[in-house]
């Protein structure tokens, strides 16, 4: 689904895959997957939901088995403020720092603020393939070094700027 353009920047993770109890010559008389959903349009994400929802149902027939659903959150798109991802991307190239211009669908405390004033984010590179949420989440200092230059300068530059 990701792959297939259909869905725009849909990204998905499996974070858990349990298959039960089982054996060498019997098969587990349960399966439970957890997947994240994340997309900036909200209705290609519906489809995306659509779609998956439809999916499994034709598994599930096909097979003889049945499932169930839990949806654990749904959230809508906070798309953040041009100007300031604008702002941001200048700041790190002034500083002569790499950046990546990211998706995320992280639901951070940027995602209430923008509410309420114009918000962006800076994430910092981590090691380890980027793996986050884990104990194996680890940037190395002069990473967080440079996310904080980058953060700084651009509050710098808000502050300074007229009205």
């Amino acid at each position: 689904m990701c792959d297939s353009g259909r869905f725009g920047q849909l990204r998905a993770t499996i974070g858990n895959f349990d298959l039960g109890k089982g054996q060498t010559n019997v098969i587990p008389h349960h399966a439970m997957i957890t997947v994240d959903l994340r997309n900036p349009d909200d209705a290609l994400m519906s489809a995306a939901e659509a779609h998956l929802a439809d999916y499994v149902a034709a598994v599930a027939a096909q097979h003889g088995v049945r499932f169930s659903w839990e949806r654990m959150a749904k959230t809508p798109v906070v798309p953040f403020d041009p100007g300031v991802q604008d702002l941001l991307a200048a700041t790190a190239d002034d500083l002569g720092l790499p950046y990546v211009r990211a998706m995320s669908g992280a639901g951070h405390d940027a995602q209430e603020i923008s509410a309420i004033c114009p918000t962006a984010m800076v994430f910092v590179a981590g090691e380890n393939g980027g793996i986050s949420h884990t104990p194996a989440e680890y940037s190395n200092p002069d990473a967080c070094a440079n996310g904080t230059d980058v953060l700084a300068n651009a509050v710098l530059r808000l502050a300074n700027e007229p009205g």
